[in-house]
């Protein structure tokens, strides 16, 4: 039974062999193969940008926590004083400004990632309750 089916289908294929439409299906069928090809080859660079991207997000907030928990325990050591400090790491520099007015400290944290990427961020420590009191993140 199977000798007859292949000898059933390749007698189908000479047939449109003889009538000119094999070389129109093999064109069609390499065409839809290099469009899945292309499509897989998009999706693969698409991957990349996004986990680039990705990756420079977490470097950036990284820096900011880094430079954060640092700034604060230099505020500890200190006594919380107004001053400004710089902190490097290997994801990049950051510059804190301590604003001192009372028992919360205003702290502005500024720099560039390895990349270039700048980041930004200001957050209020209360030296009471030895802890943040607000936190936001952008342009300073």
């Amino acid at each position: 039974m199977d000798r007859k089916k292949s000898a059933l289908y390749f007698k189908c294929l000479i047939n449109l062999n003889e009538n000119g439409y094999m070389t129109a299906m093999m064109m069609i069928i390499s065409t839809l193969l290099l469009g899945f090809v292309f499509h897989l080859w998009n999706v693969t660079q698409n991957e990349r940008v996004f986990l680039d991207r990705e990756e420079e997000e977490i470097k950036k907030q990284t820096l900011l926590v880094l430079s954060m928990k640092d700034t604060i325990s230099y505020i500890q050591k200190t006594g919380g004083s107004s001053a400004e400090r710089t902190f490097t790491y290997n994801e990049g520099t950051v510059r804190a400004v301590i604003n001192s007015s009372s028992d919360v400290l205003q702290i502005t944290l500024s720099g560039t990632t390895d990349n270039g990427i700048r980041v930004a961020a200001s957050f209020q420590y209360n030296q009471m309750m030895k802890r943040v009191v607000e936190w936001s993140e952008g342009s300073t």
